[in-house]
C-alpha cells in the first residue's frame, strides 16, 4: 500500500495546464505527458506522507523561485518534445 506522494507531480501537472497553449509544442496527450515527464526528471521530488506535509509543500509552491523553477523546466521540456515528438 502506497503511503507517500510526490507533490511535484501535481505542481507540474497544474502549471502545465496553465501554460499548455503558450509552450509552442503539440498539445496532444502523448506530447503533454512527455513534457511533464521530462520536466519532472529535471526537478527535485517533493515527497510527503501526511496531510500536514502536503500543506507545507503546497505552501512552498507559493514562493516565486519555486514557480520559476517549474515553469523553466516546462519550457525546456516543451522545446525537447517539440524537436522530438513521439506522437
Amino acid at each position: 500500500m502506497k503511503k507517500y506522494e510526490n507533490m511535484m507531480e501535481a505542481f507540474v501537472e497544474g502549471e502545465l495546464q496553465v501554460m499548455r497553449s503558450s509552450l509552442g509544442c503539440c498539445t496532444c496527450e502523448q506530447c503533454l505527458n512527455d513534457v511533464a515527464a521530462h520536466a519532472l526528471n529535471h526537478l527535485p521530488p517533493r515527497y510527503v506522507v501526511t496531510p500536514a506535509g502536503g500543506a507545507i509543500s503546497k505552501a512552498d509552491t507559493m514562493r516565486i523561485q519555486h514557480l520559476t523553477d517549474v515553469r523553466t523546466a516546462l519550457i525546456q521540456a516543451a522545446q525537447v518534445v517539440k524537436e522530438n515528438p513521439r506522437h
